[in-house]
């Protein structure tokens, strides 16, 4: 009794150091992913504005105060577009899709 009491010790701890083992390795991965996908220092630069600083009505001062949170948020990115969101069809096509796919009649028999 003695001999298989050691054995389940043994098979334990052993599955305790592997699990652990597994563990460091995954926290070693995400650690070394984390530090490549860090952000690059780049230039600071800023590039004239192609259109004038005032789009759909939005007054300069609005426009001004949009970049500096998306430039805060996002880093040094070019903004393309300020303005009302367009709608198109796709957004409702696909509302109408899901809801009478949700429509089905299953048959059981």
């Amino acid at each position: 009794m003695n001999e298989t009491i050691e054995l389940v010790l043994f098979v334990y701890g052993l599955g305790a150091v592997i699990a652990l083992g597994a563990a460091v390795l995954i926290k070693l991965i995400v650690a070394i992913l984390a530090w490549v996908d860090r952000p690059q220092a780049q230039p600071q630069s800023v590039a004239p504005p192609a259109q004038p600083a005032v789009a759909d009505g939005v007054p300069a001062h609005h426009l001004v105060a949009i970049a500096a949170a998306a430039h805060a948020m996002v880093g040094a990115h070019r903004i393309v577009h300020i303005g009302a969101a367009r709608s198109g069809a796709g957004w409702s096509a696909e509302g109408r899709f899901a809801q009478h796919g949700s429509h089905n009649i299953s048959h059981h028999h």
